[in-house]
């Protein structure tokens, strides 16, 4: 099976207010998962700003 990144609707709405929150949340938690995908750590996501 391939390799997948889940996001949860109601996690991510409980943060947010509006739908250019939403979008922001979604592309940062992406981009955070597709870091650990690469192997890299919480705090090397922090220091690139992808934490």
């Amino acid at each position: 099976m391939p390799d997948k990144i889940s996001i949860f609707q109601e996690h991510i709405e409980a943060v947010c207010e509006t739908d250019d929150e939403v979008r922001e949340q979604v592309r940062k938690t992406v981009l955070h998962e597709l870091g650990h995908y690469f192997g890299i750590d919480d705090d090397r996501l922090d220091e690139l700003g992808m934490g």
